[in-house]
């Protein structure tokens, strides 16, 4: 096993084929966006077809009725030490955020695999996620190929939807549900999904929020008459901004796991129907997320948030002063309101263990590969289920290899040689653990 390093045809065939695809794996529904990742699943499937026929590996496609264009794989090999437990390699995903080639400022097409000087990767998906999808089917295929099985049995779940919120019968989720997952409690996950080698130390929780402001729509030119939803929801979302800095401040384990930005609280989109400069809009809805720590509760968190902004439509209710703030009712004493709500329960951050064996073992392979210490980092970024692993008993860690300045973002990039040096760290976890 030791021989195992990634075989680059394989890897850019795979990946060129991904990438290609990306167009339908785009996720968000929103803006009718829905992917379509049994299309990423069926080159990974076809790539490893002699192997899932001799049985060397186990694939099981997973996804409710309804739900067949959207499956995740299970693949598994079984270990050469039946009493050595089970490896975890998941996390990797078949779905991709949009790419707005026209609008975003891309340099070339994100939807075909451009390779540079220097054995650049360029396109959407190259590190979040699809290069990581490509690493472990070659991984997997070469084991098949040499006949080596891992002492460890080791399983790798490549999951749907990932770019977007739960839903039911798809995902990580229902792999969990029906109970795939079940054989890596207790042991070593390692979650691939990340950037920058790391390894990732944390992740934030998320959960996302809506404010829908009503006012009193007019003419501009009469504004006694009106209240300005846009207004009056930009004050109160930048006031509950401010309270959330106030009640979930930065703490010292933040810097202990050596988290890049602290707790945030922020609006995202704004929607309103009215489109005509000299009208006061009526009604105005501002959308956000949550980046927590996981040194703060959820739902705690929720509960507080959710409380204060109750209580700030009180104070409008009561016309209390409120520093900064627009006209809240007319002349004629009608007033705007404010209605806040967390849509979904939200994920989980994690904090990872840092005396953990599976930490020890990560560090220890990234210094034998790269040559140099690794830096560990945590960032605000989210994962699906990894708190839930890691209730479990799993001792969860993180990784990923790419470039971490380019996830969600235009001109997304990396280095061939990442994926390199990528690849044979998880050909050395497979030999130490």
């Amino acid at each position: 096993m030791n021989a195992l390093a990634l075989r680059e045809d394989r890897f850019l065939d795979v990946l060129r084929r991904l990438i290609a695809l990306t167009p339908k794996l785009q996720n968000n529904p929103a803006a009718g966006l829905v992917p379509e990742e049994r299309l990423a699943a069926q080159v990974v499937l076809d790539a490893l077809a002699p192997h899932l026929q001799s049985g060397f590996i186990q694939a099981e496609s997973l996804a409710a009725a309804g739900n067949e264009s959207r499956p995740c794989l299970v693949l598994t090999v079984k270990g050469s030490d039946a009493a050595a437990g089970a490896l975890g390699f998941v996390g990797a995903h078949f779905d991709v955020v949009p790419a707005d080639e026209k609008g975003e400022g891309w340099e070339r097409s994100p939807f075909t695999l451009w390779e540079g000087p220097g054995g650049v990767l360029y396109g959407r998906g190259v590190t979040d996620c699809l290069g990581h999808v490509a690493v472990l089917t070659d991984l997997l295929a070469q084991l098949a190929e040499r006949g080596e099985r891992p002492r460890r049995t080791l399983k790798v779940v490549l999951i749907s939807n990932e770019e977007s919120t739960d839903l039911p019968g798809l995902g990580l989720g229902y792999v969990a549900e029906q109970g795939r997952l079940k054989d890596l409690a207790g042991q070593p996950v390692y979650w691939l999904d990340s950037a920058n080698f790391g390894p990732t130390l944390g992740t934030g929780g998320i959960a996302l929020w809506e404010l829908k402001v009503t006012g009193v729509g007019g003419h501009s030119g009469m504004p006694q008459n009106c209240v300005n939803a846009l207004e009056l929801g930009m004050a109160a979302s930048l006031e509950l901004a401010r309270f959330f800095r106030e009640r979930f401040p930065p703490t010292e384990d933040e810097k202990k796991w050596g988290f890049l930005s602290s707790s945030s609280l922020k609006a995202t989109v704004v929607e309103g129907p009215n489109a005509k400069e000299t009208k006061i809009p009526s009604d105005v809805t501002l959308r956000g997320d949550v980046r927590l720590t996981p040194f703060y509760d959820l739902k705690e968190m929720q509960r507080t948030v959710t409380d204060f902004m109750r209580e700030l439509d009180a104070r409008l209710e009561r016309d209390e002063a409120i520093p900064g703030f627009p006209r809240t009712r007319t002349a004629a004493g009608k007033r705007g309101t404010l209605s806040f709500r967390f849509p979904g329960s939200g994920t989980e951050g994690i904090a990872c263990r840092l005396d953990s064996p599976g930490l020890q073992a990560l560090k220890d392979a990234m210094q034998a590969v790269r040559g140099v210490a690794p830096t560990p980092f945590s960032l605000t970024g989210s994962l699906p289920l990894v708190r839930d692993l890691q209730r479990q008993g799993c001792d969860v860690q993180i990784t990923g290899f790419g470039e971490m300045a380019y996830y969600h973002a235009p001109n997304e990039q990396a280095r061939l040689e990442d994926f390199r040096q990528g690849f044979t760290i998880l050909r050395e976890l497979l030999v130490r653990l």
